[in-house]
């Protein structure tokens, strides 16, 4: 072995075995790279975050927006918005155990012809949760939010009308700041 080698097994006596065993400048980088990432990950960071993925309380996906009925002057449809949560989170209900949680909330712009109705939400879960006295009200999972929209008799189709999903998610006790979700209700004429 050459001094170098040696010298270096003295000079890091801490170091992981598998730095010691990188050679040359590029698998030295890699081998840092996969220590940064195992100690990141250890110290609590979630592997999408390490990544540059999403960020921890970006926990709803718009799955869907399904609209019930046929959009047509003078007529009524519902639109469908499918929520998905990622595994292990949870968001308050649209009605909160507690007047200091942030509720969840769809809101939808109307567009000229197009009326938007009294919001529908599903009932929440009751979720005990370690550290706090009174259960939660909490949507997990799934969960599908209706939107009741009346058309004008003048109403020109098709029409975009753009909504938001207000929400806070919560591992256990810990919740993240509030997050706004864009999606859209596309409001075509059926052929």
């Amino acid at each position: 072995m050459t001094p170098f080698h040696s010298s270096r097994t003295r000079s890091f006596p801490l170091a992981p075995r598998f730095l010691l065993l990188a050679r040359g400048p590029v698998s030295i980088f890699v081998a840092l790279g996969v220590a940064l990432v195992v100690a990141s990950v250890l110290s609590g960071a979630d592997l999408p975050t390490v990544f540059g993925g999403k960020k921890p309380g970006d926990a709803a996906t718009v799955e869907s927006v399904k609209v019930q009925g046929d959009p047509m002057p003078g007529g009524k449809v519902t639109a469908l918005v499918r929520v998905k949560l990622d595994a292990g989170y949870h968001v308050h209900s649209n009605k909160p155990s507690e007047p200091q949680f942030i509720a969840t909330v769809v809101t939808v712009e109307s567009a000229p012809g197009v009326r938007v109705g009294s919001i529908g939400y599903p009932a929440g879960i009751s979720q005990k949760v370690d550290g706090l006295a009174k259960p939660l009200s909490v949507y997990e999972g799934e969960f599908e939010v209706a939107v009741p929209l009346g058309l004008t008799g003048t109403v020109k189709l098709p029409v975009v009308l753009p909504g938001v999903l207000r929400y806070q998610a919560c591992r256990g006790a810990q919740c993240y700041a509030p997050r706004q979700l864009k999606f859209e209700i596309k409001l075509e004429p059926k052929p």
